[in-house]
């Protein structure tokens, strides 16, 4: 079968051997390239693994699933109170430390199925990650349907935290520095910037968003960081101190009082099944390996999400 890796700044197509051992079976419907795919391919790192940590597929018995693509080792203090996702006792990683999705076949245990609504398309279910990333910020910081949300960032985090955010029954606003991610965010729902908010969702985290995602604070209220701000996080000291603005560092996704936020991410692609219209820009097959990712990094490409599809020949 064929599967997509990178290493050393080079993407590529290679055919290797089906699968085998325990687990489930799952024939991969899709799987997304994320930015920080990107991020690690640019940096030269070497990943002798199948990359692809945002996944869907068909398992052999016919169901419909979204893949959580974290394994924790479920005996530390972290995974037996939910936050599996802090797990540093030799937790694996789907497309990191081991094999993800950008392939044909995998196999995964059953623990890391998410059974899809019937009116989820398959190949539109591998946007469930990127919810799930989104809800967890939701999620940490209590949020409910009165809070009024700014999202800063247009990417595919910011886009699904737009669709988190009208799921969860928020009034919601976006900035973006690109005209089709504006218009994908109206698509969804989102409004202008304009004011304040209880919870700011900066999905970008370099020092221009951070600066303007303060400033869009309310006293009191939530700054979550659902982008990676690589360079440190500089913030606006005085306002953030003045105005008493918590800070979230939001990561991945966990399990709050026996729920896990990748169920509920399933849930919002259920009652909007359209999204997968409006942030999936771009498709590709496994052998168009190196124009996928090239597409990826190029907003002039007006790409938001970018996926693999195996049923593409």
């Amino acid at each position: 079968m064929k599967a997509v890796s990178y290493a050393d700044g080079k993407v590529k197509t290679s055919n290797i051997k089906k699968p085998i051992g325990d687990g489930v079976v799952v024939n991969v419907s899709s799987a997304g390239i994320c930015g920080s795919d990107l991020h690690l391919l640019n940096s030269g790192a070497h990943s002798p693994h199948i990359a692809g940590h945002e996944i869907s597929g068909i398992t052999e018995n016919g169901k419909h699933v979204a893949i959580e693509p974290i394994i924790p080792c479920s005996k530390c203090d972290d995974c037996y109170s939910g936050n599996y996702h802090l797990c540093k006792n030799n937790s694996k990683g789907m497309g990191m430390s081991i094999n993800g999705g950008m392939t044909e076949q995998m196999i995964v245990p059953e623990s890391c199925l998410i059974e899809l609504d019937s009116r989820v398309p398959v190949q539109d279910a591998c946007l469930v990650e990127p919810l799930a990333v989104a809800i967890h910020g939701f999620v940490k910081t209590k949020t409910k349907n009165h809070h009024r949300i700014a999202v800063i960032g247009g990417g595919t985090i910011g886009i699904c935290t737009i669709a988190a955010a009208r799921y969860l029954g928020c009034k919601v606003d976006l900035y973006a520095k690109y005209d089709h991610q504006i218009e994908a965010g109206l698509k969804l729902g989102a409004g202008e910037l304009n004011g304040q908010y209880d919870r700011v969702m900066d999905c970008v985290g370099n020092d221009d968003t951070l600066k303007l995602s303060v400033n869009h604070c309310k006293p009191g209220s939530w700054l979550v960081l659902l982008g990676i701000p690589l360079k440190g996080i500089n913030l606006p000291g005085l306002k953030t101190i003045m105005n008493e603005i918590k800070v979230l560092p939001s990561i991945m996704y966990s399990s709050t009082d026996g729920v896990k936020d990748f169920e509920i991410a399933a849930k919002v692609l259920a009652k909007f099944p359209n999204i997968g219209k409006t942030i999936i820009t771009h498709r590709f097959s496994l052998e168009e390996s190196e124009e996928a990712f090239r597409v990826a990094a190029d907003k002039t490409s007006e790409s938001i999400k970018v996926i693999f599809d195996p049923n593409i020949s």
